[in-house]
């Protein structure tokens, strides 16, 4: 077992020189030194001081442009940390500093080497702590620092004193030559009671303390936390002055990092690497299709988009387009739409537990003579802050087909007398023939509520009241048969409801599937006779009569009622 523990180290360390001598071989091939001018040298430091993107564009070329010499241009990402990084060590009081983004976005390069080297040089910390998930992964980030301390002779010429070996320089632990402390840790490990001299812990990065399997577990992921939350925040000095970067990848729903990005104590921000999808999705899903068909899929598929670039580009935001550009990201996302969601986009699904996540049908035209219905969960179980949103649905049903098409998804928080006049809008604009409103305690006086209002305003509200007794998670679930059958449909743009089916049954809300199973029953199961209930609507021109594939701007000779005569409700 010994001799396992000490291979295991020896071929550490074996990387390790390894990891040095490659960086040592880019520093000489693409960090050329400055000419010597005192003069130039001293302006250069000097605004280096204050002003951190100068810094990092200025004395690490190596890592800043492509094989061809061009330079790779700035992401979303580093746009936001070249502002973020420096308020939070420029301010007075600590702060604590969460960034998700997606693999390949040079976050680790940024931070661990450029802004933490930016720290030392410029005085701005004493005592650094670099922690990953692993002490290995945490010491090679601190062997690109010490490498750029001895060999970049760019640094040595403007920051000279800082620079060389210092007079502890091991793996995962150096004292730089103008006594700065840089240490290296694995993800919960002892940590307690680190001194520096009189020097205690003054800045904490974070950089992907998870990894895929512990990940999984509800237990590991509540352990990590714990220990963030308990050994490593309270590691600083005892007037909470420690700076705290915590910066990865979202690897699942419930993940540390998730949860941390949540916590209002935290200044969070969420990067994806394509901020906003192309506008013709349905182009995309044509060309994926071309893309999987060998045996010359990427080809065919590449002719595809040449010959419709702007139309398939059009609307897309790309985080980082000078070096990962729209179509690559997109290749990425044909190969495994998983991996991709989660390592690309910090939107990982709950694996095997999501049953929404593959099942899910758009549509981008509507078929005529849709009969409408809607359906409501007012969520009126909480009072404030901790109240459940509220969902409203409307949906046109194509009885030819038996496809249901979800008009509207409004999912928001808001008190009771804005849920019933939303609901009266909603019925306005569609006329729905019924509406599922859920009655559970109070929520029936609810129902009786938003009758007497619509009444009142003159407009027919049809209320379903609607008691479930059956389990909600089951009830949901029972969709997804209809889901996979393509007789839901969904628009693209009905976010909040796309997330979460997408993330049920772990979705911090379900109030949308909630409602969407209501208004699917009633929709379905609504009426015995669908030939016989239509026959005797109220004919208003609009919307209605659109759905409807009919003409209601003229009274028919049947559509008056025996005693109003103003039509049948």
């Amino acid at each position: 077992m010994a001799s396992a523990r000490r291979l295991s180290a020896d071929n550490f360390r074996a990387e390790l020189a390894a990891l040095t001598l490659s960086l040592r071989r880019s520093i000489e091939a693409d960090c050329a030194a400055f000419p010597v001018d005192a003069a130039a040298s001293a302006a250069r430091a000097e605004r280096a001081q204050g002003d951190f993107p100068f810094f990092r564009r200025t004395y690490f070329p190596h890592y800043t442009r492509r094989k061809d010499g061009t330079p790779t241009g700035d992401s979303l990402l580093h746009q936001w940390l070249d502002v973020a990084l420096p308020a939070a060590v420029n301010a007075a009081a600590g702060v604590k500093l969460a960034c998700a983004a997606p693999r390949g976005e040079a976050k680790t390069t940024f931070v661990d080497v450029f802004f933490l080297l930016w720290c030392v040089v410029t005085g701005r910390k004493r005592y650094i702590l670099i922690i990953a998930d692993a002490l290995e992964q945490a010491a090679s980030f601190l062997e690109a620092v010490k490498v750029e301390l001895e060999s970049n002779p760019r640094l040595m010429a403007d920051f000279g004193a800082h620079c060389g070996v210092g007079r502890v320089w091991n793996v995962g632990a150096i004292i730089t030559a103008q006594n700065v402390k840089i240490q290296a840790f694995g993800a919960g490990k002892r940590m307690r009671g680190l001194r520096h001299g009189p020097h205690r812990p003054d800045l904490a990065l974070l950089d992907d303390l998870e990894n895929d399997e512990n990940v999984r577990s509800p237990e590991q992921r509540d352990k990590l936390e714990s220990w963030l939350l308990r050994t490593v925040l309270s590691l600083g000095p005892a007037d909470d002055s420690m700076d705290v970067v915590y910066i990865g990848t979202i690897l699942h729903y419930d993940s540390v990092l998730a949860r941390t990005l949540k916590k209002p104590q935290w200044r969070g921000r969420i990067f994806r690497a394509v901020e906003r999808m192309p506008e013709r999705m349905d182009l995309w899903d044509a060309w994926e299709r071309i893309y999987k068909t060998p045996p010359d899929g990427p080809e065919a598929a590449r002719a595809y988009y040449e010959e419709r670039r702007a139309e398939m580009e059009r609307g897309a935001v790309v985080s980082w387009p000078t070096f990962r550009p729209l179509y690559t990201l997109m290749c990425k996302r044909a190969e495994d739409r998983a991996a991709f969601d989660s390592e690309q986009q910090n939107d990982p699904l709950v694996g095997d537990a999501a049953p929404f996540a593959e099942v899910l049908v758009y549509w981008h035209e509507l078929p005529s003579g849709l009969l409408p219905f809607a359906a409501c969960d007012p969520s009126l179980g909480k009072a404030g802050a901790g109240r459940d949103p509220s969902a409203l649905l409307v949906g046109g049903l194509h009885r030819e087909t038996l496809r249901l098409f979800v008009l509207e998804a409004s999912i928001r928080k808001r008190h009771p007398d804005r849920i019933i006049q939303d609901m009266i809008a909603l019925q306005r604009r569609y006329a729905c023939l019924s509406w599922a409103v859920e009655t559970v305690q109070f929520q029936e006086f609810f129902a009786d509520v938003l009758v007497r209002e619509a009444a009142r305003q003159g407009i027919p509200m049809p209320v379903w009241p609607v008691k479930n007794h059956a389990d909600k998670t089951l009830r949901i679930e029972s969709l997804h048969p209809y889901f996979a059958q393509g007789r839901i449909l969904l628009a693209p743009e009905q976010h909040t409801l796309l997330d979460q089916l997408r993330h049920f049954p772990l979705a911090d809300h379900d109030d949308g599937p909630d409602a969407l199973e209501m208004l699917w029953r009633v929709a379905t199961q609504g009426y015995v006779s669908l030939a016989d209930a239509f026959v005797r609507v109220p004919r208003r021109a609009g919307l209605f009569g659109a759905l409807l594939g009919i003409d209601d701007t003229q009274p028919d000779d049947d559509d008056t009622g025996p005693a109003t005569g103003k039509g049948w409700i």
